[in-house]
């Protein structure tokens, strides 16, 4: 490797380890407050009602908006801003109005649309009861949807200016008020958070609007937290819709296939959640395990946190550059920087992937101390069925950021479709095929697999649009901790089996014990075996 490589890997690795610690705080905080909301709502029938209203915000807001605004108008804005200042400020003014714009009214029809949203993603035998409970948690969590797209473009706003710091720690004062309000409402709250038959009928009028209300403000709280550093750098939002030769037309044009990219991705939550949801109803009689949506949720939750501190740290500290050496003519550049971010993310992703199946019912165990043991034993199993894709998601993650620099949507919009088809033909074939407890964990594997077939189409893909991605370097890098990953996660099993040898009935303090202990051992060993380098001549 040269000098100026070596030196770029060195500001890459700094740049990120920085947004690492925001992700890193924003994540922790982002397990109590989803271990305290657990707790609150339980992971049956009620925590389902509410998993489907508060995840609604973000798919809307996906579809319309979101992922056109981080793959295709944030390159734009840095085209622009790297004009002039002005340029820049002029654009992002135009964006943010036409955000309202759109977004707003949108929003409020998605309140109207309530019922018919939470019965999309309900499962079969939900009663008219359980969908009600569901459409009036949805209609105190939709107004998210308007407040999800002011912070999106404001914070790339200031990811343009080259400030990406604050929007990296926003999260964390989502989640503070989060935990704030589901600790308020442990405290007084009485809902029924178990497998019965009525529980929707334990919720009352004034606890809907407490908990959808306290979702949303969080919502609410993660923009408020971005003005200050707006006014740092000298934003001044004027309204303007002069959008004629503003840009915002190619924009759209190139955004059309990212749409076609979330909207395929979102069919395929929604195919996986209503299974989840309809399993989870079928097993609360047959099975003595919460297997319903909260436990996919919930474990995919826990997948993105390595994805989170290494992926998207690394992406959101090269992508500007990637989108300027693209509009540079040195495409070159953009495939050896997909090449150096996957190099470096796997150091830490593959072992973190190895731990994860191994020590999957310990963490959740740990995590969600406050439910049944067997309940997230279970929610263990289905984590260690998404280890797999911390690897292979965040790894697909950093490719299509190559596509997208050199304003390819196309591509990544097709290669979705396919993964789609095949996430949603294993959904199928989990909820025909497995008993009902087990679904979600079938579920788990379905999303693994897919992200499998996309990595190996987008790598071919930048490859030829690039020419600078070497996937046999990857390939190789990636199997160094590997080797050194495989012998670490088989101590810490045993370790595991010797301290919690009946994890679905194992207090909160004996897995605890376990936990530390065996990832304790599985670092140790796993540190050891990485210094041991290959002899080379």
């Amino acid at each position: 490797m040269t000098s100026t490589s070596t030196s770029t890997s060195d500001g890459l690795v700094r740049r990120s380890s920085a947004l690492a610690v925001a992700t890193a705080l924003s994540r922790a905080t982002g397990f109590v407050r989803t271990s305290v909301w657990a707790t609150a709502l339980g992971l049956y029938l009620v925590g389902s009602a509410f998993t489907v209203a508060n995840t609604l915000p973000a798919i809307l807001f996906t579809l319309l908006a979101g992922g056109a605004i981080s793959a295709v108008f944030v390159p734009q804005l840095v085209r622009a801003t790297a004009e002039s200042p002005e340029a820049g400020a002029a654009y992002a003014d135009r964006l943010l109005t036409v955000t309202v714009v759109v977004l707003a009214p949108l929003t409020v029809l998605a309140v109207l649309a309530a019922p018919a949203l939470a019965r999309l993603y309900a499962g079969d035998g939900w009663t008219t009861q359980d969908l009600a409970l569901a459409a009036a948690f949805t209609a105190w969590c939709v107004p998210q949807v308007l407040f999800h797209g002011l912070f999106a473009i404001l914070s790339q706003v200031l990811h343009a200016r080259g400030r990406p710091g604050p929007m990296m720690w926003a999260p964390v004062a989502n989640n503070v008020v989060s935990i704030a309000v589901g600790a308020a409402f442990l405290l007084v709250g009485g809902i029924e958070t178990g497998a019965v038959p009525d529980a929707a009928a334990s919720v009352s009028a004034a606890e809907i609007a407490v908990l959808g209300g306290g979702a949303t403000l969080g919502v609410i709280v993660q923009v408020v937290v971005l003005l200050p550093a707006l006014r740092a750098i000298g934003f001044r939002y004027r309204p303007r819709l002069d959008l004629r030769g503003s840009g915002l037309g190619r924009s759209a044009r190139l955004a059309g296939w990212t749409l076609v990219f979330v909207a395929a991705g979102q069919v395929a939550f929604a195919v996986s959640a209503r299974v989840a949801n309809t399993a989870g109803k079928a097993a609360e009689s047959g099975f003595s395990w919460a297997a319903g949506l909260p436990s996919y949720t919930n474990a995919y939750m826990i997948m993105l946190v390595p994805h989170a501190v290494v992926a998207v740290s690394l992406a959101a500290a090269q992508f500007p550059a990637m989108s300027r050496a693209a509009v540079d003519g040195r495409p070159a550049e953009v495939g050896a920087s997909v090449e150096r971010s996957l190099l470096l993310s796997a150091r830490v992703l593959v072992p973190a992937a190895f731990a994860t199946a191994t020590l999957g019912p310990l963490v959740t165990g740990v995590v969600f101390f406050g439910n049944p043991p067997a309940d997230t034993w279970y929610m263990g199993l289905v984590l260690a069925a998404f280890a797999p894709a911390i690897v292979l998601y965040s790894a697909q993650f950093l490719v299509a950021r190559g596509l997208y620099a050199v304003e390819d949507t196309r591509t990544p919009a097709l290669i979705q479709l396919f993964m789609t088809v095949v996430q949603i033909s294993g959904a199928l074939l989990a909820g025909a095929l497995l008993p009902p407890g087990w679904v979600v964990v079938g579920l788990a594997l379905g999303f693994s697999l897919s992200y499998g077939f996309g990595l190996v189409m987008s790598v071919v893909a930048v490859r030829r649009r690039t020419g600078g991605l070497r996937s046999r370097v990857v390939v190789v890098g990636s199997l160094r901790p590997a080797m050194a990953a495989l012998p670490a996660a088989i101590a810490a099993f045993a370790a595991m089996r010797l301290l919690a040898p009946h994890p679905a009935s194992s207090d909160p303090k004996t897995t605890l014990v376990a936990l530390a202990v065996s990832a304790t051992l599985f670092a140790a060993v796993h540190l050891a075996l990485s210094r041991v380098e290959p002899r080379r001549r």
